[in-house]
């Protein structure tokens, strides 16, 4: 049986002429370079490594770190930790480089520091790393001194010292020998300039290399939120910067790369449950057309929907190939996912779901879903960040609400936290206290004090007093179930404490007032949190016409939305995809090939979602700081 789509706006009858819809049946990274002397095995590692093999360059480290003891024993676990790092494999990585401590020699321990201080970056924390780079001793190393001044520039981004991070990786320029290590050195200049927030009016350096590339940094910013508007930003650069290096060796690549991320495939296949959940279903069928309707490059482009209910999602993937689909999105639900991922390889995939397997999967299969571990672990970051050593944590007793804690408790003590107590409650129930008492050892109090007045015969005066010893509170609950917790933390005395949840306490649709709910943070996707204004014209357009269809499901049409714009990124690989600001969260991609979201941060303030901002980004007066120190 056919599905096919329907088109409820003469507006979108007229829009959609062109494109030829089908009803189906039914981060730049730094290389790391060993110092040390290569031999054959050392020599292969580094074969593998530069051909991306990342597992089995790591496999030959592993064996000659068993085959050796001392210094040399700590170099290759050094060396597996330092690919792991490249890979994007941050929890492997600090393994390898714990190994390495206890052997390290006193040029390996800089070593450590700098693969250190780029795992402290990727938790968010740029100033501890830069703390850590300045205990680096100075090396006759040219790779380490390398890979020290590129972390170091990393950082000088992420604080937005934008000028002493420039001014630094120029100099760093002038130790490369090779085209493509200096157009690396650029790629990272422009990436740290593409991950600004807010970029001030350029201030003269009165070094042209300098200043051009100051003057780049708003180009670089507006292809976050405007991806195609890059060609025209770099044609009007390169007018006032003729002779600027970048001319040479960046601005041909990144034209490349806009002319690949401009490719769609000729035909793509999208697997659906359209009759299972018809109204999820559909906001992501609706959302990846709105993402065509905004961006003519598709045009051409044929779009075939199967019913994965009817057809079965092994069926439905099987028939889009014959049907000569060049790409493929879907299926939705994790059942099916699991189930057509081992069939995946001869044709492009982006799945909506996460699968949990591990199972080795095919270069081009890559994953995409709302999951709620990227909400748990954007919240440690924020809390850790903020302060947070010790938590407690409460979850709901089923499949979702472990699945929620198990990510907190990993993120969380991956980066140094303590967990020091979690339960987990009765989705039924409406009264919390048993388990709150419990976690806030108020339970513990109130026996103490029973106790104290039993052997006294007498009536004391008493206030309960909660564990001293906790910074935050992390919960997981949906929309009803935290317009309970939350008052009932506060009731027992932890209304001074940090809590956190994730975005299933947010009834985005509503768009009303939830008093109940102050004070507590949460992530979410930044179309709801933090839309510009196209996001926000188009949110508004689509609960004008069709409210009935999607108000309950815009996360989902932020997933379609994003998963049309990320088509010709993963179609074309040398489109060079690093990241891509989406609906669904600042998109990046894994060397596993799952879609990695960063998310926008909120806490409840008179009953309404209020952004938290980085403090760095919203003092000026520390920016102004900056701009003086370099005068």
């Amino acid at each position: 049986m056919c599905k096919p789509i329907s088109v409820c706006s003469p507006r979108l009858l007229l829009t959609l002429f062109g494109l030829v819809i089908v009803a189906g049946c039914a981060t730049t990274t730094v290389p790391t370079v060993v110092p040390t002397d290569l031999g054959g095995p050392e020599r292969q590692a580094q074969e593998y490594a530069a051909a991306g093999d990342t597992a089995a360059a790591v496999a030959i480290y592993a064996d000659l770190y068993d085959r050796s003891i001392g210094t040399a024993r700590a170099q290759y676990a050094i060396a597996a930790a330092g690919l792991l790092l490249e890979a994007g494999s941050s929890a492997a990585a600090r393994e390898w480089l714990a190994r390495a401590e206890t052997d390290a020699g006193p040029e390996q321990r800089s070593w450590l520091l700098v693969l250190s201080a780029e795992l402290t970056l990727l938790d968010g924390d740029a100033a501890t790393a830069l703390d850590m780079l300045g205990g680096v001793a100075e090396s006759a190393d040219r790779a380490l001194s390398l890979r020290t001044m590129a972390t170091r520039g990393r950082a000088l981004f992420q604080l937005a010292r934008i000028e002493e991070a420039v001014t630094l990786l120029v100099e760093r320029d002038l130790w490369l020998d090779t085209d493509a290590e200096i157009l690396a050195n650029h790629e990272l200049i422009w990436s740290g300039l593409q991950a600004q927030t807010f970029v001030r009016p350029v201030i003269a350096t009165r070094d042209p290399v300098i200043d051009g590339w100051l003057a780049l940094a708003p180009v670089a910013v507006a292809t976050r939120s405007d991806p195609f508007s890059l060609a025209q930003g770099l044609d009007r650069w390169l007018v006032a910067y003729p002779r600027h290096p970048a001319g040479r060796f960046l601005l041909p690549a990144l034209r490349e790369q806009d002319r690949l991320a401009q490719i769609y495939p000729a035909q793509v296949a999208l697997l659906l449950p359209l009759s299972s959940l018809p109204q999820p279903a559909a906001a992501v069928r609706d959302g990846f057309i709105a993402a065509y309707l905004q961006n003519p490059s598709g045009a051409a482009m044929r779009l075939r929907v199967y019913d994965t209910d009817e057809l079965g999602s092994q069926q439905a993937y099987l028939q889009a190939q014959l049907d000569g689909a060049e790409f493929i999105v879907g299926p939705l639900l994790k059942a099916d996912v699991e189930q057509i991922a081992a069939n995946t390889g001869l044709i492009p995939t982006l799945a909506l779901n996460t699968v949990d397997t591990q199972q080795l999967l095919p270069p081009n299969f890559y994953q995409f879903g709302l999951a709620p571990e990227d909400e748990a672990a954007e919240a440690v970051r924020h809390a850790v960040a903020n302060g947070a050593e010790t938590a407690v944590a409460l979850f709901p007793n089923s499949e979702w609400g472990l699945r929620v804690f198990q990510s907190f408790k990993t993120e969380f003590e991956a980066l140094g936290g303590r967990l020091l107590e979690s339960r987990a409650y009765d989705s039924s129930t409406q009264d919390f206290s048993l388990a709150i008492t419990t976690l806030l050892n108020l339970a513990d109090s109130n026996q103490r004090h029973q106790r104290l007045a039993a052997n006294l015969g007498l009536p004391i005066e008493f206030e309960p007093r909660r564990r001293q010893d906790v910074d935050m509170i992390f919960f997981a609950a949906d929309p009803g179930a935290a317009r309970l917790l939350a008052p009932q933390f506060r009731f027992h005395f932890a209304g001074d404490l940090p809590t956190y949840a994730t975005s299933e306490i947010y009834e985005a649709a509503a768009r009303g007032s939830d008093p109940d709910l102050n004070g507590v943070i949460f992530a979410d996707i930044p179309w709801l949190l933090a839309p510009d204004a196209s996001s926000d014209a188009l949110r508004d357009s689509l609960l004008r016409y069709w409210p009935q269809r999607t108000t309950r499901w815009l996360r989902l049409y932020g997933l379609g939305f994003d998963a049309y714009r990320m088509l010709p990124l993963l179609f074309n690989p040398g489109a060079g995809f690093v990241s891509l600001p989406g609906m669904s969260g600042e998109l990046s991609i894994d060397t596993d090939g799952r879609v990695r979201r960063r998310l926008p941060i909120a806490q409840f303030r008179n009953g309404v979602p209020a952004m938290l901002v980085p403090e760095e980004q919203s003092q000026e007066a520390a920016v102004d700081d900056q701009i003086l120190s370099l005068r």
